[in-house]
């Protein structure tokens, strides 16, 4: 066999080898890719099934920031006792245009959902402590957006 030939014989069995790393390449990056997308995934948590929490000894956070037309779960954690020297220790959540206004009682938590709403800013305070809705750190706002 001449030299020409070997060398011709040669390009084509690397260009074969080529294009059959070439195509298993792109098989197993098919196939991967069919399988990524195909692999279960939990379902995103909803806003409503997700609880914010609000500590309410002065609203922490005082401003929360929600979608409209969803309802949204706050989780309410009072941490004051008892003997708190204003209010005996109960707090309270008002949120009057939204349709909510709930006490909660000395070291304890409760869930209140909100319920959906159109866009706007919504006030919320607490009326029976602390110097009452009038005290800075007992008032907040729900933007809906």
């Amino acid at each position: 066999m001449s030299t020409k030939h070997r060398r011709a014989r040669g390009a084509k069995e690397s260009s074969l080898r080529l294009r059959l790393v070439a195509f298993v390449g792109l098989a197993i990056l098919i196939v991967g890719a069919a399988g990524w997308l195909l692999w279960p995934r939990p379902a995103p948590a909803s806003t409503a099934s997700r609880a914010v929490e609000i500590t309410m000894a002065g609203f922490r956070p005082n401003k929360l920031v929600v979608p409209s037309g969803q309802p949204i779960t706050v989780r309410l954690v009072n941490p004051d006792s008892p003997f708190h020297t204003d209010g005996g220790g109960m707090h309270q959540f008002a949120a009057p245009e939204l349709g909510v206004d709930v006490v909660v009682q000395p070291r304890s938590s409760m869930e209140v959902t909100i319920p959906a709403a159109a866009p706007g800013t919504y006030a919320f305070y607490c009326d029976s402590c602390c110097g009452g809705k009038e005290s800075p750190a007992m008032q907040g706002t729900i933007v809906v957006s």
